[in-house]
C-alpha cells in the first residue's frame, strides 16, 4: 500500500518539474545569447573630425538634431526620457546628453559622440541599447561635426535617469529577429567611412534627406509595420507612388509636414509621425525629398 501510494504522488511532480526545467533552460539561454550581445566589445574607429564653435554650424546642427529625430527620443532639450516602460520592454531609457547632472556623455570627446552616433558604440566598446544608430551611418561628416556642435552648446539639463532594464519579451523578440537593433553595434558593417555626395545631384540630395525616413518607413520607404515599436504602433504607410502619397501633390505633402493635417483634413498624430520635426525643412529641402519620392 505504501509502494502505491509513493507512485501516485511522484507522478505529478514529474509532471511539474520536467516543464519547469525546459523553461527555465530556455529562459537562461535566451538571457545569456542576449546578454553576451549586449556586453560584446566592439573596435574604437578612429575619425578625422573637426568640430566646429561657430553659431550657424551650431543652428545647423539643431536642425539635424530635430530633423533626424533625436529629438523624438531625447526631447527638445536633450535632456533625455523614459521612452518606453511596460511588461513587454522593461524600462527604455533616452539618456541626458547635455553637460547637467546625470548626462551620459560626460568625459566623453566629440570623436566618441561621433562613434555612438555612427556605430552605436560606447568608449568602452559596448553597444549602446536600442538607438537606431545602423540608420545613421548615411549621415555626412559636416552634418555629424554640427550635431556635436549643437551638443555642447546645449544648456545643462540637471536629471538622473533609470538604467535601461531588458524584460524577457524583448530579449526574446530580439533572439528571433536579431534586425531588431536592440544592439545596433552588431548591425553596423565596417569599415565605417563617412558617405560622398555630389552637392550638383538633386536625385542623390533628395534621397540623403529622405533617408531620415527609412527608420519608420523602411529602407525603400515601402511601409509597414515599425521595427522596435509596441506592438500596438499602427504601420508606417507606404510612401512610393503606389502608397497614399501617389494621389497628393507636392504642395499638399508640404501642408502634410509643416501643419500635420492630409488633404483628407486627418491630423497626423505626433506620437506616431513626428511632423513638427520634419517642418524644419526649407521649401527647398521640401522640394527634394518630393521629388525623390516621385522616383520610387
Amino acid at each position: 500500500m505504501p509502494d502505491s501510494q509513493e507512485k501516485q504522488t511522484s507522478f505529478p511532480i514529474q509532471l511539474v518539474a520536467i516543464p519547469a526545467t525546459v523553461i527555465v533552460l530556455i529562459f537562461t539561454v535566451i538571457y545569456l545569447h542576449t546578454e553576451s550581445d549586449r556586453q560584446r566589445t566592439y573596435p574604437l574607429t578612429e575619425y578625422d573630425i573637426d568640430i566646429p564653435n561657430d553659431s550657424l554650424s551650431v543652428e545647423h546642427g539643431r536642425r539635424i538634431f530635430t530633423i533626424r529625430g533625436c529629438v523624438d527620443c531625447h526631447g527638445d532639450n536633450a535632456g533625455g526620457k523614459i521612452v518606453e516602460s511596460g511588461v513587454l520592454t522593461g524600462t527604455i531609457v533616452a539618456p541626458n546628453l547635455t553637460t547637467g547632472n546625470g548626462s551620459a556623455l560626460e568625459g566623453y570627446t566629440g570623436e566618441d559622440i561621433v562613434r555612438v552616433i555612427r556605430e552605436g558604440v560606447k568608449p568602452n566598446g559596448q553597444s549602446v541599447v536600442l538607438m537606431p544608430s545602423h540608420k545613421f551611418r548615411v549621415i555626412h561628416k559636416r552634418d555629424i561635426e554640427s550635431l556635436v556642435a549643437y551638443l555642447r552648446h546645449l544648456p545643462p539639463v540637471n536629471r538622473d535617469l533609470p538604467a535601461t532594464r531588458l524584460n524577457f519579451p524583448i530579449r526574446f523578440y530580439y533572439f528571433l529577429n536579431r534586425e531588431l537593433g536592440l544592439f545596433p553595434a552588431n548591425l553596423i558593417q565596417r569599415p565605417v567611412e563617412f558617405p560622398q555626395i555630389d552637392s550638383t545631384d538633386v536625385y542623390e540630395k533628395g534621397r540623403y534627406l529622405a533617408s531620415s525616413c527609412v527608420g519608420c518607413h523602411g529602407h525603400h520607404l515601402e511601409g509597414g509595420p515599425v521595427p522596435g515599436a509596441p506592438p500596438y504602433w499602427p504601420e508606417a504607410p507606404d510612401l512610393t507612388a503606389s502608397g497614399p502619397l501617389g494621389d497628393w501633390t507636392k504642395d499638399q505633402f508640404k501642408t502634410a509636414m509643416k501643419n500635420g493635417v492630409t488633404p483628407d483634413g486627418r491630423h497626423l498624430d505626433e506620437q506616431y509621425m513626428p511632423w513638427p520635426a520634419f517642418g524644419q525643412l526649407t521649401d527647398e529641402e521640401f522640394d527634394l525629398i518630393w521629388n525623390y519620392l516621385q522616383t520610387l
